[in-house]
């Protein structure tokens, strides 16, 4: 790596350090970062994570090394250590950073493909309740998210399937606690949302069910697929118009005049369904 600034050519004692070169000290200033001697440890690790490019399109945005020390500081709260690309979503650079350890989950193949596509990245300290799920769910359930979150004071994992809103606890010598509400009783869901959790409220009738401490990027993604399985579920099925069989009126009225030669029906049963055929 050329250890030369990469804006300016010169080289420097006291520089930041991207993916694919070096800033000198006086080139961090100019550009906006601020002083190299102000710079705070999370602004240094967010620039070891980034290319150049994206170090001019940070700054050229108006953002500082303030900003870059608070979005690496966020990242690793939400658990992800490398920051996802500019055209990958954080929700989507979570999920990939969850497949192998939901492939690892003692748990049915079926549910582990499932999390997988629904996305699924936060189940912390629901293994037990994600081990036990095969057991809860139907054969025409399908999982469309699941995340762990805070209820009654204790961590329960929360699943909205096709059909309802699961929430399990597994008790730490035996039994389960477990609790659901079906979509076709929800009224509404709502979500506030803080720096690194937020809360999801479940209304059916007069209880209001809140789900705490969900992370902070899951809880929107959670209320938001609650309320796409209510409108699936309330919405009626496409109606279905019967395609009746067009009717060739001469060949029935040829198979009629055959019942009549046969005496099977009289002449005038035979003119009121030739009148019939043709509408007379």
């Amino acid at each position: 790596m050329n250890k030369k600034c990469l804006i300016c050519g010169k080289s420097s004692l006291t520089k930041l350090k991207l993916k694919d070169g070096y800033i000198c000290q006086s080139c961090m200033k100019k550009s906006g970062w601020g002083r190299w001697a102000f710079t705070q440890t999370g602004a240094f690790k967010w620039a070891g994570q980034h290319t150049f490019k994206q170090f001019e399109e940070f700054t050229k945005s108006g953002k500082t090394s303030k900003d870059a020390a608070q979005e690496y500081l966020k990242l690793r709260n939400l658990g992800i250590k490398t920051a996802p690309s500019s055209n990958v979503s954080l929700e989507d650079a979570m999920a990939e950073n969850e497949v192998d350890k939901i492939n690892k989950m003692d748990t049915s193949d079926k549910v582990k493909q499932e999390l997988i596509a629904a996305k699924v990245f936060d189940l912390t300290f629901v293994k037990k309740e994600i081990k036990a799920l095969p057991e809860v769910l139907d054969d025409t359930e399908v999982i469309k998210y699941a995340c762990s979150g805070v209820l009654d004071g204790h961590t329960w994992l929360v699943v909205c399937t096709n059909k309802r809103v699961i929430f399990l606890n597994k008790n730490m010598v035996f039994g389960m606690d477990q609790k659901e509400i079906p979509l076709s009783v929800i009224n509404a869901v709502s979500y506030s949302k803080q720096l690194v959790s937020g809360t999801v409220s479940i209304t059916n009738g007069a209880n209001v069910t809140g789900i705490e401490k969900i992370n902070a990027v899951a809880a929107p993604i959670m209320a938001k697929t609650i309320r796409e399985q209510m409108a699936a579920i309330k919405s009626p099925a496409p109606s279905q118009t019967a395609v009746q069989p067009t009717t060739d009126i001469p060949d029935e009225i040829r198979k009629y005049k055959q019942l009549l030669d046969d005496d099977i029906i009289t002449q005038e049963e035979f003119d009121a369904k030739k009148k019939e055929l043709l509408n007379l």
